[in-house]
């Protein structure tokens, strides 16, 4: 259990108890102003003094000092042993450039806010919870994508927030300079303390702020009543994606963008798109009444029905609201952790937040600060596929927080951390989500996904540790450790793989901390899986704790971590890159779903159907445009590289970080979905319809069978013969 002792209280959630601020920024060379949200709902704002700052090793001492710079000597053996402080944010820069051009060592954070946070122990939303802070949801509705044109205005912008308020500025008699106005006096009387939105960061606020410069509209939504800041593009990672987008800050408020939030959310891989609309209906979170207006049909129907656009937006920030609630709590609290502004910890890498943590707690301490290692390999988790074919029932179990668990038991920790902060952290992190998970299952209503939000925060931060270990960039980073935690847990989940098949199961795959099997025929229900799996746990090593992850009534096993999963109320799950990408089109992920469905529950006859059902309607174009068409991202390589031409000829006129979805012509060309003329590649198609079905090859006995099931066709192809083709007897296939 987690430990109330001061000191771990001060290690993990800085050492100044000052509670709900919601903001700070620098104002001027040498001041923040911090605003606090009282209990009232009242906001006020004090000031303090900033002195920017820099850590660095003695033979670079004189060269960060300058002029300017005061000295505070570290204590301990490591290299970066001055903290350098400043007296204006422009010293600072200066120091930064001259250690940079002298290519120097040097530690620094580049946010006066995080600097500010890091010396003063502060962090944000302290004594607060989710809805404690105002959250304002933001949605515009344009005349067109691009904000450059004279006619592409913004049309309208709806609002709503977290205290029940709902508007939308703009309708029938009201410029587009006068929707801008407005929309900076509401922002201001409404005084958000977040700012939510799908998309914010590459559409809403760059339109908003470009249709303002036109006009010579000033619009005013920071608490200082200065315009959003346009910084430059910069880089957000969500798993192995990683998403070019454009900064943008307002003064005094956090910008949420719930379009990168639910990539972060979406660790598994379940959603197929992250647009709004989609994302809505997969997490079952649509409404039969909603309203919906397609995107080229915005600027036509407005002209002649504004009333059904607002009530479009007012649907679409209310999704914005759904979508915040469940995918951004997890960085607001641990944005009572890290010293770092909301907006810094949503859109930052894992490995930082640790280094944040380190940072603070070392230089509290006043104590020098340790160089990265040289970055190098170290081995991988421990994957195998042991078994390909269709299995029924399987049974998932995984070792809960593998690494974590084995550097707490074992007391692995960066041979450099001299002062034990890290498995402090660990340790103290790991004790509290336990404690909130605890709470969250004995909870109801809001408590619970306050609670739920809560671990969630605790979980990611926790799993950021052993990556941490081998992040390059990381203060404290240690490949021999990190090789030491691999190596102890490909020993522990082979240990399981061994109880597992002794004791009568069937391992199919293995994952790092999880293994699917078939359990042996007595163990029938949930409570036998559950009660199974706790004995073949019962053998591994004290503080390894083996949890039931899930039963399924079926399962395909095709190659390593590619696999699809049926659960026992038919939903059918499919992983791996070569069962899902969100790229495919619709019509073939619809196939791909329902073709597992048929193997798994040995409907095998009608795979083949499906299969030509398909193709006919493919020859027929009988499809919509929508079940052939395919998402493509615009980047900035979209317009720069010779192998994406014929993307860019399709893009034109949109944004980098724009969605397009697109089909191919019979020419071979690319065209927007909106320019659909009945004119689609029909053998393109088809041979993409027999690319996936290639991924069933391994559960066919030869090419034989495979072709029986899945024939290889053109748009010339006679279906109807092909379903009169028999099947040679020797084959055995039925």
């Amino acid at each position: 259990m987690a430990t109330n002792a001061p000191v771990q209280l001060a290690v993990l959630y800085g050492s100044d108890p000052t509670d709900r601020i919601v903001a700070v920024e620098r104002v001027g060379q040498d001041r923040v102003r911090i605003f606090r949200r009282l209990s009232d709902d009242r906001v006020v704002a004090l000031e303090d003094r900033l002195r920017p700052w820099v850590v660095v090793a003695c033979g670079s001492l004189a060269v960060a000092i300058g002029a300017s710079g005061t000295v505070v000597d570290l204590a301990g053996p490591h290299p970066l042993r001055h903290l350098v402080l400043y007296g204006s944010w422009t010293q600072y820069l200066d120091a930064v450039a001259r250690l940079r051009d002298g290519q120097v060592h040097f530690h620094t954070f580049g946010h006066p806010v995080d600097q500010y946070l890091t010396l003063a122990g502060r962090t944000l939303f302290k004594g607060m919870e989710f809805d404690d802070a105002v959250r304002l949801q933001l949605d515009i509705e344009t005349a067109g994508i691009d904000p450059q044109p004279a006619d592409g205005a913004v049309l309208l912008v709806a609002l709503s927030s977290n205290r029940g308020h709902r508007e939308v500025i703009g309708g029938r008699g009201m410029g587009e300079a006068e929707i801008l106005a407005t929309l900076g006096q509401r922002v201001r009387a409404l005084d958000p303390d977040v700012i939510e939105g799908h998309n914010l960061f590459n559409f809403d606020l760059p339109f908003v702020v470009e249709r303002a410069r036109r006009h010579g509209v000033p619009l005013a939504m920071g608490r200082d009543g200065s315009p959003p800041r346009i910084g430059g593009t910069q880089r957000f990672k969500a798993g192995a994606r990683v998403i070019p987008y454009q900064s943008v800050g307002i003064f005094g408020r956090h910008v949420i963008d719930t379009y990168q939030q639910i990539q972060r959310y979406d660790a598994g891989g379940e959603l197929r798109s992250y647009g709004l609309k989609e994302a809505i209906e997969e997490l079952g979170f649509g409404r039969p009444q909603r309203v919906f207006v397609p995107g080229d049909q915005i600027r036509e129907t407005f002209r002649d029905d504004p009333e059904r656009v607002a009530a479009y937006a007012l649907d679409d920030v209310a999704d914005v609201a759904l979508l915040a609630e469940l995918a951004a709590p997890t960085d607001f609290y641990q944005s009572q952790i890290l010293p770092r502004a909301y907006q810094n910890v949503a859109t930052g890498g894992p490995g930082e937040k640790i280094n944040f943590l380190m940072t603070r707690a070392y230089l509290a301490a006043e104590h020098s600060l340790p160089l990265p290692e040289e970055s190098r390999g170290y081995p991988g988790g421990y994957t195998e596929l042991r078994r390909v074919g269709v299995f029924h029932p399987v049974v998932k179990c995984d070792v809960e927080s593998l690494y974590p668990a084995i550097m707490l038991t074992e007391r692995i920790a960066p041979r450099s951390d001299t002062l034990g902060i890290y498995l402090q952290l660990l340790r103290e992190l790991t004790g509290r989500r336990l404690e909130a998970k605890h709470r969250a299952r004995e909870a109801t209503g809001q408590d619970r996904a306050r609670l739920h939000g809560l671990q969630l925060s605790f979980k990611v931060l926790i799993n950021s540790f052993y990556g941490y270990l081998g992040y390059n960039r990381a203060l404290f980073n240690d490949y021999q450790a990190a090789t030491r935690v691999t190596l102890r847990g490909q020993e522990i989940i082979r240990q399981v793989v061994r109880e597992l098949e002794c004791t009568g199961s069937e391992t199919i795959e293995v994952d790092t901390d999880g293994v699917y099997f078939r359990p042996p025929r007595e163990v029938t229900d949930p409570a036998a899986e559950e009660a199974y799996v706790a004995m073949v746990g019962a053998a591994l090593p004290h503080g390894i704790d083996l949890a039931h992850d899930g039963g399924f009534g079926g399962m395909i096993s095709l190659k390593t971590k590619n696999y699809a999963l049926m659960t026992r109320d038919g939903h059918v799950i499919l992983k791996g890159s070569s069962l899902r990408s969100r790229r495919e089109e619709r019509a073939f992920r619809r196939f791909l779903d329902e073709a597992a469905r048929r193997f798994i529950t040995a409907d095998q006859d009608r795979v083949r159907d499906l299969y030509l059902d398909l193709a006919q309607q493919i020859l027929d174009r009988a499809l919509p445009p929508s079940e052939i068409a395919r998402w493509e991202s615009v980047t900035e390589k979209t317009y720069t590289s010779e192998s994406n031409r014929r993307i860019a000829a399709a893009a034109e006129g949109a944004r980098v970080g724009e969605r397009l979805l697109v089909y191919q012509r019979a020419d071979g060309s690319l065209a927007r979905i909106e320019d659909y003329a009945a004119d689609e590649d029909l053998d393109y198609l088809l041979r993409r319809l027999r690319d996936m079905a290639e991924r069933f090859r391994p559960l066919l006995p030869d090419d034989t069978a495979f072709n029986y099931r899945f024939p290889r066709l053109s748009a010339r192809s006679d279906i109807a013969a092909q379903r009169a083709a028999q099947p040679v007897q020797q084959l055995g296939l039925f």
